[in-house]
């Protein structure tokens, strides 16, 4: 496994999807490539346009800050960390990056930081499992049950 890929929004989950990767990457020598996807049009709504390039700015930065907190909790892995920042609609843009890239998985959490983030599987990482052409890992927190298993 040479190449991995990481969707990431800042959330617990994306944190959880980065420790998985750091997991196999230090098991198989892969490099990592973290992705984030800035779709700031869907937090506009009637700003003028003033307003709305001050919020695109503060978008951009959110984004930058995302990825290198991510490159720094990898930084176990050294240059093996790649960090992408795209704009538009966050599956559609991860698919495309995905079957348009030479990845041996993609490793995503369960749920991101969406509005409806805790309602079943993410629609995110749902659209993803369908849409792409490489395996996908779908990282997720232990419940408070499964915790008390596992440590049994």
């Amino acid at each position: 496994m040479k190449k991995i890929l990481v969707p990431i929004d800042g959330s617990k989950h994306a944190d959880l999807a980065m420790a998985k990767a750091k997991e196999f990457a230090e098991m198989f020598g892969s490099s990592v490539v973290l992705l984030h996807v800035n779709d700031f049009h869907q937090h506009m709504f009637n700003y003028n346009a003033g307003v709305e390039e001050h919020f695109i700015e503060l978008f951009e930065q959110m984004s930058m800050n995302i990825l290198e907190g991510g490159k720094e909790k990898l930084s176990a892995l050294g240059d093996r960390v790649e960090t992408v920042n795209l704009e538009g609609g966050v599956a559609t843009k991860i698919i495309d990056y995905v079957n348009a890239n030479d990845f041996d998985m993609v490793i995503i959490g369960s749920h991101g930081k969406g509005a409806l983030h805790s309602f079943l599987m993410g629609s995110v990482a749902h659209k993803i499992i369908m849409h792409v052409n490489k395996p996908v890992l779908v990282v997720r927190e232990l419940n408070a049950q499964e915790t008390k298993q596992k440590t049994k």
